[in-house]
């Protein structure tokens, strides 16, 4: 891997300094050659105008002007050709086809008015065309043509070039030798990242990876621990669950015996006597098979959502009927059950779940209130969303114990709980239904003063 990193590194560097390298060297020649060409059509615009002004096609060519293109010639280091309409060279700096006719496709299109761009002529030279027009600046009467030498940017380029190759030298081995340091720094941290993800593999989930380095480093080692660290929560909290379900589920069944062995220790047990016991394990058994049939509902709420049963359900009438069935369990305590609806609502939801959810809600809110107490479950809805409230004037949650109320197995009083028959398991399988369904529920509870839960579900189940 040491070397894979490496030639990795040193690869994608050479290729992007070469090409950059070489980029910018003909990015210099192109420049270059077009600021030249720019100049020298700038020079022969002005000399055509000079031609036009000093009557050189029509007169006798004027000795002043023939010496202009002469030293003009020499500056630009090239060769100038005034050519009139009829194609003959009336002025050649060279001296060698004076007076002879210029044959030419270029020559031909640029007389009859089409653009003609700078070309080369051969390797080395360039070669423009501009035309000579009249004093109405209406008529083509003329070419001036500037055949110059690109010599001098080659050998620009190529100096650049053949500096360029020492750089370059220097560069592959200082890139060499930070590709390879690199390479071992970033594969050594990589290794120990990896021996560290073994050996959590392996159940050594309270190992956790030096945060150091440089800040990506840093970022992957937070990630790791950060996983590692979530890891280890839900291993507790598996082995926290696996301990609290052996716990309850033993509870009765040792109440159960020691009941049974209580009759059995005694002779000639009075009726009376058997009675009461026997109620009492029956109470034992009825609580153990509430608890399990809590286990099971928490175990279906833990299942993906692709469980649910989702249908258009009237939550008016849900909450009318799930109130009406526990009336008369509040009444045997006198407390009064209040139904507020403000609209109606039809939202997608899994009725059988969320009928639970709200009746764990409103039996605990019947099981912790005061004698002559009330409780009162408002509906409301906005475009999105549907909310449930459910309050009441019961006892109420210490401040401390609002955190950890959702967790399984979890009694703020744990001897009141086991009198009114709760398992512990009623608000976790509650919150896992709201989240089954995309929503959320808060609580807010003062010791003495009651209780209010606010669920928020929205109207339209997405998956």
């Amino acid at each position: 891997m040491n070397f894979a990193v490496f030639l990795s590194f040193f690869s994608l560097t050479m290729i992007l300094v070469f090409s950059f390298g070489m980029g910018l060297q003909s990015s210099y020649y192109e420049k270059s050659l077009e600021q030249k060409m720019s100049q020298v059509q700038l020079q022969c615009n002005m000399l055509a105008n000079q031609v036009v002004n000093a009557n050189f096609l029509i007169d006798d060519p004027n000795s002043n002007l023939s010496e202009e293109v002469d030293q003009l010639a020499n500056i630009l280091e090239g060769r100038i050709l005034i050519v009139d309409k009829n194609f003959r060279i009336m002025k050649d700096s060279y001296g060698l086809d004076q007076n002879r006719y210029l044959i030419a496709k270029e020559a031909i299109q640029l007389m009859r008015g089409e653009t003609v761009k700078p070309y080369n002529t051969e390797e080395g030279y360039a070669e423009i065309m501009v035309p000579i027009l009249d004093a109405n600046a209406q008529k083509r009467i003329g070419i001036v043509i500037a055949t110059i030498s690109t010599k001098d940017i080659s050998i620009t380029t190529n100096t650049i070039h053949e500096k360029s190759r020492a750089l370059y030298t220097l560069f592959i081995i200082v890139t060499f030798v930070v590709a390879w340091i690199l390479g071992r720094v970033l594969t050594n941290r990589l290794k120990g990242f990896t021996e560290a993800v073994n050996h959590m593999a392996d159940g050594h989930l309270d190992e956790k990876v030096p945060v150091e380095g440089y800040m990506e480093v840093q970022k992957m080692a937070l990630a790791i621990n950060n996983i590692t660290a979530k890891m280890q929560a839900v291993e507790n909290s598996r082995q926290e669950f696996v301990s609290n379900v052996s716990h309850e589920l033993k509870t009765p069944i040792t109440s159960m015996k020691v009941l049974a062995d209580s009759l059995l220790s005694q002779e000639n047990v009075p009726a009376e006597l058997y009675r009461e016991f026997m109620v009492d394990i029956a109470k034992e058994i009825e609580r153990e098979n509430k608890i399990i049939n809590d286990l099971l509902s928490l175990v279906k709420m833990d299942k993906k959502a692709s469980a649910l049963n989702i249908a258009q359900v009237n939550i008016n009438e849900l909450l009318e009927v799930l109130l009406k069935r526990l009336r008369p369990l509040a009444a045997k305590r006198n407390i009064e059950i209040i139904f507020e609806s403000f609209r109606p609502v039809v939202a997608e939801i899994d009725e059988v779940k969320m009928s639970l959810a709200f009746s764990n809600l409103v039996e605990n809110a019947i099981k912790y209130n005061i004698d002559n107490g009330w409780i009162r479950v408002s509906l409301n809805a906005d475009h999105k969303y549907f909310y449930v409230k459910i309050a009441d004037s019961g006892v109420g949650i210490p401040e401390d114990c609002q955190d950890q109320i959702f967790e399984r197995f979890y009694r703020v009083d744990k001897a009141r709980s086991r009198e009114t028959g709760g398992t512990g398991l009623g608000l976790s399988i509650t919150r896992n239904a709201i989240l089954m369904h995309k929503g959320a529920i808060k609580l807010y509870s003062k010791e003495g003063e009651g209780t209010t839960f606010t669920i928020r579900l929205p109207l339209t189940y997405v998956a």
